[in-house]
Formats: structure tokens, C-alpha cells, sequence
């Protein structure tokens, strides 16, 4: 059993040590100058203080701070909210998820991505994205503005059920991931002419997390099974070794879905749920041992290795010593 709390507190004085000087706000990297909030900086400290119970009460000076600081990121004039190192799809859909957390909205409509709203433009967008060879960086794009309308209340249930029977039928028959016809690269993590096959799970995640929030069940689940067991197995994987990352979070929620969907494979499941889990425990373990005064310095990939530790001690609460229950955000609502 692993004792977490040394951890915790750990990531909560790096919260603080992120906190820039706009109130409310708070820098992704421990570098970044201290005068500026940052967008994904801000959002990953709501995400991390929901995961660890911490949010700054309803109505308090703080959570109004927060709140309003995550707001101020968006551009009245299209709607988006701009962050830096990912697509601005992304980082609208992150700070709208992150204000849900608050039981907040954007100020202004998303009108960047009302064309996306009629049915033609929603099918051509997705179609055209890269499935072959970026799978993973584009699923944040292909979800993200799923997760981003929907949590605006700009999307109505006609629109969800065409997003949902695009992916219901782009479905991969051999592999359960998205996209059929896409999945080309070789089994064994190269890839002559497409991307390996670890990007196309980790991008179908995304969709997932989508599909989940509306019960919306896998069209292929036992493929989904082979294909996580297959990576597993052979070690395609890329576990957190020296700093924090989302892999577990994206494997782990993915294959505890699939757990949920079918019995097919069941034991050898668990036993990649515990294998992977216990790695990360122990990784988490090791990080805390680091010495006191130090902090981590990017917040984003903490709020990963977070986000991973709640689903780590939902399904193995036996390996975790904790005094808090952990909230997977996941469970509320979607996007990370």
C-alpha cells in the first residue's frame, strides 16, 4: 500500500508556488514570469484542486477570482480562448471544462465554431482531420469542440446524435479505435505510413470521455480489449518514468470503460489496470520523496499524473493510503 498524502501536499504547494500576481490566476511552468495568469495554467489548478476536494467555496472572494480570470482568457470577437502549445480548439475546450468545475460559462459565444454546428460542416470538419498520421494531437480538436459546445449549452441533443452516429460509424471493425481506414501503422510501434498504433488509442480516448458523458456505448468493445491488451503486452506503452505525463490517465480510463462494456478478456484486464496502476503509485511515490522545499514545475502534465492517481485509487483503493477520496473529473464531465 501506498501512503499518497506526502504527495498531495506536495501538489498543493506547487498550487501555490503557481500562483501568479493576477489574482485568481496561475502559471503553467514554475519559470514563467509571475506578473501573468496563464490559460492552461489557471485551468489545470481548477482541475487539480477539484480532484483533491480543494476548490475555494461557492461564492467566496476566491472562487469568484478564479472564475472570473478564467473568463477573461476568451476573445469576444470569435469566442476562443487562445493558450499557448496546443490548438485553440483545445484550449477552449480546457478552459470551458475547467469552469464547468466552477459552475461557470464562457462570457461570450463560441462563434469560432458555430459553422460546426450545421451537420455538413460538423461531418467535413471531422472527416478532415488527420486520422492517419496525428491521431492523437488531433482527437483534442475532434473532442474538444464536442466537449466546448455542449458545456456552452450551444449544442442541442439533434447535434450530439450526429456526433455520435459520425463516430458510431467511423468505428474501427479490427482495431475498436478511431478511425477505420485510418489505422495503418505497424503493431510493433513503427510505422511506415501512418502513426503508431499507441497515438490511435490514445486519441480514440478522447472520444470516449465524449461518448461516456452520454452513456453512448463502444461499437466494438471486445476489438478495443485485444487492442489495449495487445499494446500492453508488448510494451508499446510509454509509462511516466521522469516527469508526469497523461499516458496512465488516457490508458487507464480507456481501459476501465472498455472493463465496463464487456466481460471479453476481464482477468488479463485487471491485470493491466494493476500493473499500470502500481507503476504510477510508485512513480508518484518516488516524486514525493524528492526533497521537501521543491515543488513541480508544470502544471499541466501534474494535473495528468493527478487526474490518473483518481482512477488508481477508485479501482485499487487496497494498493492507496489516503485521508480524502479523490474526484475524477472525468466522471463530471468531459475533456482533459
Amino acid at each position: 500500500m501506498i501512503n499518497i498524502e506526502p504527495f498531495i501536499q506536495k501538489v498543493l504547494r506547487t498550487l501555490d508556488a503557481h500562483r501568479s500576481e493576477q489574482e485568481g490566476g496561475y502559471r503553467r511552468m514554475l519559470a514563467d514570469p509571475p506578473e501573468a495568469a496563464e490559460l492552461y495554467g489557471t485551468a489545470d489548478a481548477a482541475i487539480l484542486l477539484y480532484t483533491l476536494g480543494e476548490l475555494p467555496a461557492a461564492g467566496s472572494a476566491e472562487h469568484e477570482g478564479l472564475s472570473r480570470t478564467l473568463q477573461g482568457f476568451q476573445q469576444p470577437e470569435d469566442g476562443l480562448f487562445p493558450g499557448a502549445g496546443h490548438h485553440a480548439i483545445h484550449s477552449t475546450a480546457f478552459a470551458v471544462s475547467a469552469l464547468e468545475l466552477l459552475d461557470a460559462k464562457p462570457l461570450h459565444p463560441l462563434k469560432a465554431l458555430h459553422p460546426l454546428k450545421e451537420r455538413s460542416g460538423l461531418a467535413a470538419f471531422l472527416d478532415g482531420l488527420d486520422w492517419k498520421h496525428q491521431p492523437w494531437g488531433e482527437s483534442t480538436k475532434g473532442a474538444g469542440v464536442y466537449a466546448a459546445l455542449v458545456l456552452a449549452e450551444e449544442a442541442d441533443n439533434e447535434w450530439e446524435d450526429w456526433y455520435f452516429d459520425w463516430l458510431w460509424k467511423e468505428a474501427d471493425p479490427e482495431t475498436g479505435l478511431w478511425r477505420q481506414g485510418a489505422i495503418t501503422g505497424r503493431g510493433d510501434g513503427a510505422s511506415d505510413d501512418g502513426a503508431p498504433l499507441f497515438h490511435h488509442l490514445a486519441g480514440s480516448f478522447h472520444y470516449l470521455f465524449n461518448q461516456d458523458c452520454r452513456k453512448r456505448r463502444l461499437r466494438y468493445p471486445e476489438q478495443l480489449a485485444d487492442t489495449c491488451l495487445t499494446l500492453f503486452q508488448s510494451g508499446q506503452i510509454p509509462l511516466s518514468e521522469g516527469s508526469f505525463s497523461f499516458v496512465e490517465l488516457d490508458v487507464l480510463y480507456l481501459v476501465v470503460s472498455v472493463m465496463g462494456q464487456t466481460s471479453h478478456r476481464a482477468e488479463e484486464l485487471k491485470e493491466m489496470v494493476q500493473a499500470i496502476g502500481g507503476h504510477l503509485l510508485a512513480f508518484i511515490a518516488g516524486r514525493a520523496a524528492e526533497p521537501a522545499d521543491e515543488v513541480y514545475e508544470d502544471l499541466h502534465t501534474l494535473c495528468g499524473s493527478v487526474c490518473a492517481l483518481a482512477i488508481v485509487q477508485s479501482v485499487l483503493p487496497e494498493q492507496v493510503q489516503a485521508d480524502r477520496v479523490l474526484n475524477k473529473v472525468l466522471d463530471r464531465r468531459p475533456f482533459i
